[in-house]
Protein backbone atom coordinates (compact mmCIF):
# COMPACT_ATOMS: atom_id res chain seq x y z
CA UNK A 1 0.00 0.00 0.00
CA UNK A 2 0.68 3.47 -0.86
CA UNK A 3 0.86 6.21 1.41
CA UNK A 4 -1.45 7.48 -0.84
CA UNK A 5 -3.61 4.82 -0.91
CA UNK A 6 -3.76 4.48 2.92
CA UNK A 7 -4.50 8.67 2.94
CA UNK A 8 -7.45 7.94 0.52
CA UNK A 9 -8.48 4.96 2.64
CA UNK A 10 -8.44 7.48 6.28
CA UNK A 11 -10.82 10.45 4.17
CA UNK A 12 -13.43 7.41 3.09
CA UNK A 13 -13.50 6.35 6.86
CA UNK A 14 -13.68 9.95 7.87
CA UNK A 15 -16.12 10.67 5.66
CA UNK A 16 -19.93 9.25 6.68
CA UNK A 17 -21.01 9.66 2.45
CA UNK A 18 -17.46 8.13 1.26
CA UNK A 19 -18.80 4.79 0.16
CA UNK A 20 -20.74 6.84 -2.47
CA UNK A 21 -20.06 10.22 -3.07
CA UNK A 22 -16.70 12.80 -3.25
CA UNK A 23 -14.51 12.76 -0.12
CA UNK A 24 -14.27 15.77 2.13
CA UNK A 25 -11.18 18.05 1.35
CA UNK A 26 -9.76 19.45 4.94
CA UNK A 27 -6.97 20.95 5.21
CA UNK A 28 -6.30 20.25 9.03
CA UNK A 29 -6.98 16.51 8.20
CA UNK A 30 -4.35 16.74 5.35
CA UNK A 31 -1.71 18.46 7.33
CA UNK A 32 -1.68 15.84 10.32
CA UNK A 33 -1.76 12.88 8.09
CA UNK A 34 1.90 12.09 7.21
CA UNK A 35 3.18 12.39 10.38
CA UNK A 36 -0.14 10.57 12.18
CA UNK A 37 0.70 7.34 9.29
CA UNK A 38 5.09 8.07 10.59
CA UNK A 39 3.77 7.15 13.87
CA UNK A 40 1.10 4.03 12.75
CA UNK A 41 4.06 2.37 10.61
CA UNK A 42 6.95 3.13 13.35
CA UNK A 43 4.20 1.39 15.65
CA UNK A 44 2.82 -1.30 13.50
CA UNK A 45 6.72 -2.22 12.97
CA UNK A 46 6.76 -2.64 16.94
CA UNK A 47 4.52 -5.32 17.05
CA UNK A 48 5.24 -7.06 12.80
CA UNK A 49 8.78 -6.62 12.89
CA UNK A 50 10.63 -5.46 9.18
CA UNK A 51 12.93 -8.04 8.17
CA UNK A 52 15.97 -6.64 5.98
CA UNK A 53 19.17 -8.20 4.93
CA UNK A 54 22.50 -7.29 3.86
CA UNK A 55 25.87 -8.38 2.55
CA UNK A 56 28.92 -7.03 4.96
CA UNK A 57 32.94 -7.67 3.70
CA UNK A 58 34.76 -7.80 6.76
CA UNK A 59 38.08 -6.25 6.96
CA UNK A 60 39.77 -6.92 10.16
CA UNK A 61 38.05 -3.46 12.14
CA UNK A 62 34.82 -2.97 13.55
CA UNK A 63 32.09 -2.69 11.46
CA UNK A 64 29.20 -0.15 10.55
CA UNK A 65 25.75 -1.12 11.00
CA UNK A 66 23.34 -0.74 8.61
CA UNK A 67 21.01 2.30 8.61
CA UNK A 68 17.63 2.34 10.40
CA UNK A 69 19.35 -1.18 12.24
CA UNK A 70 17.53 -1.95 15.35
CA UNK A 71 18.48 -5.43 16.01
CA UNK A 72 19.87 -9.02 15.11
CA UNK A 73 17.73 -11.70 13.55
CA UNK A 74 20.50 -14.17 12.47
CA UNK A 75 24.18 -13.86 11.05
CA UNK A 76 25.41 -16.26 8.25
CA UNK A 77 29.41 -16.53 7.61
CA UNK A 78 30.20 -19.61 4.94
CA UNK A 79 26.89 -20.61 4.54
CA UNK A 80 26.72 -21.14 8.11
CA UNK A 81 24.81 -20.08 11.32
CA UNK A 82 27.57 -17.36 12.72
CA UNK A 83 27.65 -15.61 16.11
CA UNK A 84 26.35 -12.36 17.27
CA UNK A 85 28.55 -9.77 17.12
CA UNK A 86 28.76 -7.20 20.46
CA UNK A 87 27.54 -4.15 19.62
CA UNK A 88 29.10 -0.82 21.28
CA UNK A 89 28.96 2.46 20.12
CA UNK A 90 26.85 1.93 17.08
CA UNK A 91 29.18 -0.36 15.61
CA UNK A 92 29.46 -4.28 15.93
CA UNK A 93 32.82 -5.30 16.90
CA UNK A 94 34.21 -7.33 14.65
CA UNK A 95 37.82 -6.32 14.63
CA UNK A 96 40.05 -9.42 13.55
CA UNK A 97 37.60 -10.96 11.87
CA UNK A 98 37.54 -11.63 7.42
CA UNK A 99 35.71 -12.87 4.46
CA UNK A 100 31.64 -12.16 3.91
CA UNK A 101 28.70 -12.26 6.37
CA UNK A 102 25.33 -12.17 5.48
CA UNK A 103 23.35 -10.16 8.50
CA UNK A 104 19.65 -10.94 9.06
CA UNK A 105 18.02 -7.94 10.57
CA UNK A 106 15.48 -6.41 11.98
CA UNK A 107 15.15 -2.74 10.73
CA UNK A 108 12.92 0.48 11.69
CA UNK A 109 10.64 2.22 9.19
CA UNK A 110 12.02 5.02 7.31
CA UNK A 111 10.51 8.34 8.93
CA UNK A 112 7.69 9.26 6.84
CA UNK A 113 8.17 13.49 6.62
CA UNK A 114 5.74 16.10 5.05
CA UNK A 115 7.89 16.03 2.11
CA UNK A 116 7.59 12.54 1.73
CA UNK A 117 5.41 11.69 -1.55
CA UNK A 118 2.24 9.96 -1.84
CA UNK A 119 3.65 7.21 -4.05
CA UNK A 120 5.81 5.80 -0.77
CA UNK A 121 5.14 2.20 -0.28
CA UNK A 122 5.00 1.49 3.26
CA UNK A 123 7.90 -0.82 4.88
CA UNK A 124 5.57 -3.24 6.83
CA UNK A 125 3.81 -6.14 5.11
CA UNK A 126 0.47 -5.98 3.53
CA UNK A 127 -1.66 -6.71 5.86
CA UNK A 128 0.23 -4.65 8.57
CA UNK A 129 -0.32 -1.88 6.33
CA UNK A 130 -4.11 -2.28 6.04
CA UNK A 131 -4.44 -1.11 9.79
CA UNK A 132 -2.36 1.67 9.21
CA UNK A 133 -5.74 3.84 8.17
CA UNK A 134 -7.45 3.03 11.18
CA UNK A 135 -4.76 4.42 13.29
CA UNK A 136 -4.81 7.13 11.60
CA UNK A 137 -8.13 7.47 11.75
CA UNK A 138 -8.34 7.32 15.00
CA UNK A 139 -5.87 10.27 15.79
CA UNK A 140 -7.89 12.55 13.58
CA UNK A 141 -10.64 12.21 15.67
CA UNK A 142 -8.84 11.96 19.21
CA UNK A 143 -9.69 15.48 19.78
CA UNK A 144 -13.03 15.72 18.55
CA UNK A 145 -15.61 16.13 21.28
CA UNK A 146 -18.24 15.42 19.33
CA UNK A 147 -16.72 11.85 17.66
CA UNK A 148 -15.84 9.09 19.25
CA UNK A 149 -12.42 7.64 18.05
CA UNK A 150 -12.43 4.53 20.22
CA UNK A 151 -14.23 2.69 17.54
CA UNK A 152 -11.55 3.50 15.35
CA UNK A 153 -8.79 2.66 17.88
CA UNK A 154 -10.75 -0.73 18.61
CA UNK A 155 -11.03 -1.89 14.91
CA UNK A 156 -7.10 -1.05 14.55
CA UNK A 157 -6.37 -3.08 17.53
CA UNK A 158 -8.47 -6.02 16.05
CA UNK A 159 -6.93 -5.79 12.82
CA UNK A 160 -3.52 -5.55 14.40
CA UNK A 161 -4.22 -9.03 16.27
CA UNK A 162 -4.54 -10.49 12.94
CA UNK A 163 -1.67 -9.18 11.29
CA UNK A 164 0.76 -12.56 10.70
CA UNK A 165 4.34 -12.43 12.68
CA UNK A 166 5.68 -14.84 11.27
CA UNK A 167 8.94 -14.55 9.55
CA UNK A 168 9.65 -16.71 6.39
CA UNK A 169 12.77 -18.35 6.05
CA UNK A 170 14.63 -19.41 2.74
CA UNK A 171 16.21 -22.65 2.31
CA UNK A 172 15.48 -26.15 0.36
CA UNK A 173 11.56 -26.48 2.33
CA UNK A 174 10.05 -23.31 3.86
CA UNK A 175 10.02 -23.09 7.85
CA UNK A 176 7.75 -20.25 9.65
CA UNK A 177 9.14 -18.73 12.80
CA UNK A 178 6.81 -16.72 14.70
CA UNK A 179 7.79 -14.46 16.97
CA UNK A 180 6.77 -14.41 20.31
CA UNK A 181 6.82 -11.93 22.85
Amino acid sequence: MTLGDGKRKVLMLLDEYSSGGALTEDTDINNKMNDFFDTAQKDMANYARILKMTEIELDGEDTELPERFRSYYRVWKNGKRGKKYPIIGGKMKTAGEYGKITLEYFADPQTISMNTPDTYEFEVSEDAANCLPFYVAAQQLDTDLVVDYQVFWNMYLQHRALVNTSIETGGSSTVKQTMWR
